[in-house]
Order: structure tokens, then sequence, then C-alpha cells
């Protein structure tokens, strides 16, 4: 089973949000969604995400697909920045009538992706986001630390960000930054000092999937 998005932006507004999912194995496979808050171990049972998935269980025959929606359910959020939700599926495979005699493992797989719920009140587009990071690097007990900033309402999901010594990359252990806050990451293991680095180069993760790869001047 391949899900095609790899997040789900969600406007407001929106009545719903279509996901798509392709078999393109030569089995049928039973898959089950639903979304939380930000609890990896969640289950169907103790969903808590603010959207509804229709269907919810499904069967996809081989070599098709299936078109999932996401429906908001109303929660109460902030206006002014996006917040961010999970949506899982788990794959369940049929048994193996042949080798029902035999001892068997059933391997069951779970996906988790990001829904991004966006207000229509943010100021400023996505496409600005890398110009209102902000980055200080400073050590902090025997060890250094790369702080960014963001400024935007966005997340800004970070999957590489190095700090420049001449024309050598430092690397540092980058994540996601939420909107309106700030997050602090140490040196990737076995990176050398960043001492005397004038600016950072970043890379970020856009709407489609896409990197996006962008520079900035330490503070």
């Amino acid at each position: 089973m391949v899900m095609l998005n790899t997040r789900v932006i969600y406007p407001s507004g929106s009545q719903s949000q279509t996901v798509q999912l392709t078999n393109n194995d030569n089995i049928p496979y039973v898959v089950q969604m639903w979304t939380d808050i930000n609890n990896p171990s969640s289950t169907p049972d103790n969903a808590d995400g603010p959207f509804v998935v229709v269907p919810a269980l499904f069967r996809v025959e081989p070599k098709t697909g299936q078109s999932v929606r996401l429906v908001f359910t109303g929660k109460d959020l902030p206006q002014d920045r996006e917040s961010v939700f999970f949506l899982n599926s788990v794959q369940i495979p049929p048994k193996n009538a042949a080798g029902a005699a035999e001892n068997q493992m059933l391997v069951v797989l779970r996906n988790r992706i990001k829904i991004f719920y966006r207000p229509k009140g943010i100021s400023g587009g996505p496409e600005k986001i890398t110009e209102q990071l902000r980055f200080s690097l400073k050590q902090q007990g025997g060890q250094w630390m790369l702080t960014a900033t963001n400024d935007s309402g966005y997340y800004a999901s970070f999957i590489k960000v190095a700090a420049m010594v001449g024309n050598k990359e430092v690397p540092f252990k980058a994540d996601m930054v939420a909107p309106k806050s700030q997050a602090s990451w140490k040196l990737e293991k076995g990176a050398s000092s960043p001492a005397g680095a004038q600016k950072v180069t970043f890379t970020l993760v856009n709407d489609y999937g896409g990197h996006t790869r962008a520079e900035a001047s330490l503070q």
C-alpha cells in the first residue's frame, strides 16, 4: 500500500481534504485509518484528532486504489497559526490459506503522516517562511547549541541544518519548529566545532513534500 500524500494541508473552511492510497501488491489489504493529536501509540479506540476519516475501514483490491476523505469536526483552534495533527493508517494482509497448516507471521504495517490545519488568518504565505526564520549559535554547558526561532504562523519542517565554517558544513540535529516558537539543537555526532560560523544553510519540506533550500545569517 502506498499513500500518495506525504502530508495533508487542511485549509480552514474546507469541507474535506482527500487522501489517495494505492495497492501496488498482488494481494488485497484491509486498511484502517484514524487521527490523533500527538500520540504515536494511538489506536482507533482512543483517537483524539479533530478529524473524521471516511471511510475509516476498507478493503483495497490488488492493483487498485482508494480515496479517503478527511473532515474537520470544528475544534476551537488558534486562528493566527497552524495546528498539527497526525493521520494513521494500518494495512492488514490476508492470511495465506495455502500455508494454513504451518506457522505464520502476520505483519501489520502502520504509516503516520502530519496534518497541518491552516487558518485563513495567518499573515504571509507559506512560501515566505524562510524569510521569517532566525538563528543563533552559542555554547551551553560545554556544548554548542543552534537555536532556530520561527516568527511565522507556519510550521518549519527541517530535514537538514548546518552552520557554515568557511565552505565546510557543520550539521546539527534539526527537527520541526512550531509557529511563533523556537527550538535548540545539538551538534550531530562526530561533527566538528562550529566556532567562527557566520551563517547557516538549511532545508525545509514544503507543502508538496519537496525540499526548499535556503541560508540565513547567524545572530
